[in-house]
């Protein structure tokens, strides 16, 4: 009912609800907007429990009013009148009051811990003394309870916490003209397993905890956590334990910054305030390193050295803010080590010159920076010659730090060189530099993301479920790693996704990883080759259809067949798309005399010259004489494409009829299907098609045929047969031929969509491929290529060219083609 309301002027709970305006002039107008709503759908109110126009109200327990929430009076004095508790009610009745004030009172927990463990003994209690100093405080606390402010749309919050032996607490404020006001106080008793956690765990359970009871908060606000204890760094490190990685993945949907605490602005979260004050070394190392002295002048260096010759970048940070970038080529050759010892000491020597008395050196290259520091041992002749040149230079300087960091500012170093920065560049930036993009949202987006990554010894890496680690790497070593599992001495040829699973399993990540994959796979030239035929259809399904009777015929062969009285091993067979009518004769020898032959006999003399001829690619069929009758009666003659029978699917169909059925009669005495072929044709002009509902016999000529079983079983037509009689309904018979003819050409479409609509549901398109290898055997390619695509001859079907052999004599269907990637 009040959707478009709640959260704007009104609140509701249950059945209660709270109209609340801004300023006193709009309250009329939240008003009348909150009882038409009432009016529209039937509501009733209580008038004896409604207050109108009134600063403040009593809503779910609590006083609300302009200045924020309170609490109710009426609880507080309950709480003063209560004397010295000495029954389990009484204490019962207290803990009770007390939960309902919980987001008043800071760390409840450990105030109210008395009390829970005198419930805690069963049915009699003790009231110690214990329990009535805690009693004492907590009502002393109570008359000077904190008001709780109400947070502002998108402003930023700030949460404080506290850990003791026994609780965690948490407090979330907000600042106003300088002045820190709490909104809610949250606390949480410690289980004994939760007791043994860590101080830093403790801490970071703190945290948690307040973010699922203040989910809201969390939610909508930018919040922002001040403490001593260096959260972000113990949620990022990669050996954390298991919840600590559970807590930063469930931290990480919400926009929290990590802040050193400072001073405090209101008296009420002055006295929440209560760290612990001996934290573990770890965390103690941790503070120290966040603390250390800032240096004024600071030096990143890289070198690098490959195949194409060696260099080294330097950029120097000057108190002022300026960068002074400098980039070498090296005209000797030098390993990777000797590039990064000779940009560091060109750094020096850059620092020297600009006047730099003290310096923070960054270097990526852990094997220089230990060296100097004399944690590893120079051997080699070249190393020490660097290494006591690096030192005589820093001993120039009063000061200064070398380190190894996860990065070394590569927005920076990597600008000197000109390379692209990869994806791992911003993470690094953010959780060794804490540097943030400067547009909100990604700042957003690239903390959630950071929460999975951590920096081992200059490296990125990302926690995983397959592996705990994952190495994150960047484009050009991805390719290299994706090719070595593919195709490498340990390579099986494996698909996309089985050579992205494995990655992973090998420790390597990012982001693009499945997508790379796949491609790396697909474009592997080996595996193209050796593609399983695609039976998917790759064109929409092209109906033939003829506009009337004996226009458009359809020629194949039949055979070898086993050899025939007379020497007949083949039959060509004619089929009329538009009746169905078959004509076929035997054939010893298959030649392009033959073919005209029939085509004259069977087809021109008897139903007159048809629009078109469909045929295979033989020459019987592509030869100068055929293609001269074509030409002389102006017959179109269209011919299959290559490999591609379907292009002629009727006349195929018919063929595996007339196969069918000689195979039925002939049983053992298989060379006797000469004979036996008028009789199966004749059978098929008799038998009506499922395409037209009619036989192709009637289709020809207006009538059914009278067959055997008529004449041996007298059916109504022979008994009933009168000439006279005949010969009219034969005339009406051909009148009513040309309707007859229409009703099997619907039929014949419809059955054509039906066959369309679910052949089409298959299609999958592809174009630019290499045509398949017919000689292909076990170990053989089964494609070959590539070819280029030069032009379209007709539905489904491409004229081919390949380099160095020009372009192929006959279009290739699309069901022999597939594509080709570089």
């Amino acid at each position: 009912m009040f959707a478009r309301q709640i959260g704007r002027n009104m609140e509701v709970y249950v059945d209660d609800m709270l109209t609340e305006s801004i300023t006193a002039d709009r309250h009329t107008d939240d008003l009348r907007e909150t009882f038409d709503v009432l009016v529209k759908y039937g509501m009733k109110l209580n008038p004896a429990k409604c207050v109108f126009g009134v600063p403040s109200g009593r809503f779910l327990g609590y006083q609300v009013h302009q200045r924020g929430i309170e609490v109710n009076p009426e609880q507080i004095q309950a709480l003063a009148k209560m004397v010295s508790l000495r029954t389990l009610k009484d204490v019962q009745r207290l803990t009770g009051c007390l939960a309902s004030l919980n987001r008043f009172i800071a760390k409840s927990t450990d105030r109210c811990l008395p009390f829970f463990k005198a419930l805690r003994k069963g049915k009699g209690i003790e009231w110690n003394e214990d329990c009535e100093k805690a009693f004492q405080a907590l009502k002393d606390y109570l008359g000077r309870v904190p008001l709780l402010s109400k947070p502002e749309t998108g402003e930023t919050l700030y949460m404080y916490l506290s850990v003791s032996e026994v609780a965690t607490s948490s407090v979330l404020v907000r600042q106003e003209e300088g002045i820190q006001k709490p909104i809610y106080y949250t606390s949480k008793a410690l289980l004994p397993a939760e007791t043994r956690y860590s101080p830093a765990e403790k801490m970071a359970f703190a945290l948690i905890t307040a973010a699922r009871k203040l989910r809201p908060y969390f939610q909508a606000h930018k919040i922002e956590v001040y403490t001593s204890c260096p959260l972000k760094l113990i949620l990022q490190k990669p050996e954390v334990s298991g919840r600590l990685t559970k807590w930063a993945i469930e931290l990480s949907e919400f926009d929290v910054e990590y802040l050193p605490r400072t001073s405090i602005k209101a008296q009420a979260v002055a006295v929440f305030i209560a760290e612990f004050t001996e934290p573990s070394i770890e965390v103690a190392r941790m503070m120290v390193e966040q603390n250390k002295k800032i240096f004024k002048w600071q030096l990143r260096v890289d070198g690098l050295s490959n195949t194409h010759g060696s260099g080294a970048g330097v950029v120097v940070s000057t108190p002022k803010g300026d960068s002074v970038e400098c980039a070498l080529r090296f005209d000797f050759k030098a390993t990777n080590n000797q590039a990064k010892y000779e940009a560091l000491i060109a750094g020096l020597k850059v620092c020297t010159v600009l006047g730099a008395d003290e310096v923070e050196i960054f270097s990526d290259s852990q094997v220089v920076v230990n060296q100097v520091l004399d944690e590893y041992q120079a051997r080699d002749e070249s190393m020490i010659t660097y290494l006591e040149l690096a030192k005589e230079l820093l001993g120039r300087f009063k000061e200064y730090r070398i380190v190894h960091p996860s990065i070394v500012k590569s927005k920076e170093v990597g600008a000197v060189f000109g390379e692209r920065n990869s994806w791992i560049t911003p993470i690094k930036e953010y959780l060794v530099n804490d540097v943030l993009p400067s547009d909100p949202l990604e700042a957003k987006w690239l903390k959630y993301r950071a929460t999975r990554y951590s920096v081992l010894n200059g490296e990125l890496y990302k926690r995983g479920y397959s592996r705990a680690l994952q190495r994150c790497v960047g484009p050009e070593e991805a390719e290299g790693i994706l090719r070595s599992i593919h195709s490498g001495n340990c390579g099986n040829h494996a698909g996309g996704v089985s050579l992205a699973h494995k990655t992973l399993r090998q420790g390597f990540y990012w982001p693009t990883l499945f997508a790379d994959a796949k491609r790396v796979a697909a474009r592997c030239e080996a595996c193209q080759k050796i593609a399983n035929n695609i039976r998917q259809p790759p064109e929409l399904l092209q109906n033939i259809t003829s506009p009337w009777p004996f226009a458009m015929w359809g020629i194949d062969l039949i055979g070898p067949m086993p050899t025939a009285t007379g020497g007949a091993k083949h039959a060509i067979v004619a089929v009329d798309y538009f009746t169905k009518w078959v004509e076929a004769e035997l054939l010893v020898h298959i030649t392009e005399v033959n073919t005209i032959s029939f085509v004259k006999k069977n087809i021109l003399y008897r139903f007159g010259i048809p629009n078109t001829i469909i045929t295979d690619n033989g020459t019987q069929f592509d030869g100068r004489k055929f293609r001269e009758l074509c030409d002389k009666y102006s017959i179109n003659n269209y011919y299959a494409s290559p490999a591609h029978p379907q292009t002629n699917g009727q006349t195929e169909a018919v063929n595996k009829i007339i196969n069918h059925n000689l195979k039925a009669k002939l049983a053992t005495k298989k060379g006797s299907w000469a004979d036996k072929l008028p009789q199966v044709l004749w059978a098929y002009r008799t038998t009506d098609r499922g395409s037209t509902g009619e036989t192709p016999y009637s289709m020809a000529y207006g009538a059914e045929a009278v067959i055997p079983v008529e004449t041996s079983f007298s059916s109504p037509r022979v008994q009933l047969f009168q000439l006279e009689l005949n010969i009219d309904m034969l005339k009406c018979g051909l009148d009513e031929l040309e309707e007859r003819r229409e009703r099997a050409k619907i039929r014949n479409t419809a059955y054509q969509q039906r066959v369309a609509r679910y052949y089409n549901s298959h299609v999958r398109e592809r174009v630019n491929p290499g045509t398949r290898d017919k000689a292909a055997r076990s170990l053989a390619d089964k494609w070959e290529g590539p070819y280029q695509i030069t032009g379209i001859a007709g539905h489904g079907a491409y004229r081919i060219t390949r380099e160095g052999f020009g372009e192929l004599p006959r279009p290739c269907n699309a069901q022999y083609l597939k594509i080709y990637y570089p």
